[in-house]
């Protein structure tokens, strides 16, 4: 009975912390509904998904991958985020429910061809603050990109960021009064800003996979989305730091599991060899004893 309590006991405290609620949890971090449709390469969304739901796990905030039709239900959702999406990829009604969702405060984020995914929608091109002219600029080429400081979106980002891309132009580009630039490249060309009527944030990179790799660029997009979830406080990093989701527990439980029962079984042969012993010399006649 005393050793089976004792493997319990090394069980219990060995597993808490995969049973433990993580921090992104506990916080109830911003929703954010993720659109790839229609995107040019699959592998680039794939890895760009990939990342952000890296970010979104050690950065407090949960991301959902969708499709058009669920943008006809927004209730529990605080950002749209279209990463490299293609042309003509929403209805009328899912048009209408964007733009409600938006209208009343909704966060809407954009990368790459985004831009350029509903062309014949006025709207579209309002919430984005700039047209964008296609295809983009062939062959990629490699560029300096520099960060205006003042917003919660590009701060602690005071290096200027070398990216590969194939560069879109704007005609018309983003300016004020409408949009707040917050990159450019070294001839001036705006590649990120916000819109200043709506909670939206869009980015030129993103059409490389190599950009997704870049921890500057992950930060400047995981502000732009908590910007544009309303978020006012900084950024917490979850201490859990990007901790491996179900089954991956499961499989952490049953290891704890073996090695806490394996170390049990050692104690408990060793309890029997000490209590046959004392058995053995209580047994034994005073006077045999050495």
């Amino acid at each position: 009975m005393r050793t089976l309590l004792r493997l319990c006991i090394i069980v219990a405290l060995a597993c808490a912390p995969a049973f433990a609620p993580s921090a992104a949890l506990a916080a109830g971090g911003p929703r954010v509904l993720v659109l790839t449709t229609g995107n040019e390469a699959q592998d680039v969304a794939d890895f760009a998904v990939e990342r952000l739901q890296m970010e979104a796990r050690r950065w407090n905030f949960t991301l959902v991958e969708g499709a058009p039709e669920d943008l006809e239900d927004l209730e529990d959702v605080d950002v749209v985020m279209f990463v490299n999406t293609g042309t003509d990829i929403l209805d009328e009604a899912q048009q209408a429910s964007l733009h409600s969702f938006v209208s009343r405060g909704g966060g809407f984020v954009a990368t790459n061809s985004a831009a350029a995914s509903e062309p014949d929608w006025d709207f579209y091109q309002e919430l984005l603050g700039a047209t964008a002219l296609t295809p983009p600029q062939e062959p990629a080429s490699e560029q300096e990109v520099s960060f205006n400081a003042g917003s919660p979106i590009t701060e602690g980002l005071d290096e200027d960021l070398e990216v590969t891309e194939r560069w879109y132009s704007f005609d018309p580009a983003p300016a004020q009064p409408s949009s707040t630039v917050l990159a450019q490249l070294g001839s001036g060309d705006p590649v990120a800003w916000n819109s200043v009527s709506y909670k939206a944030f869009y980015a030129s990179p993103g059409g490389a996979g190599k950009t997704w790799g870049d921890r500057d660029f992950l930060q400047l997009i995981r502000q732009g989305i908590w910007w544009a979830a309303g978020e006012e406080g900084a950024l917490l990093q979850n201490s859990d730091d990007a901790a491996p989701e179900w089954p991956y527990t499961w499989t952490f439980v049953l290891f704890v599991v073996a090695v806490a029962g394996g170390g049990s079984v050692a104690v408990w042969r060793l309890d029997r060899d000490e209590t046959e012993r004392e058995a053995e010399e209580a047994a034994e006649p005073a006077g045999t004893r050495a």
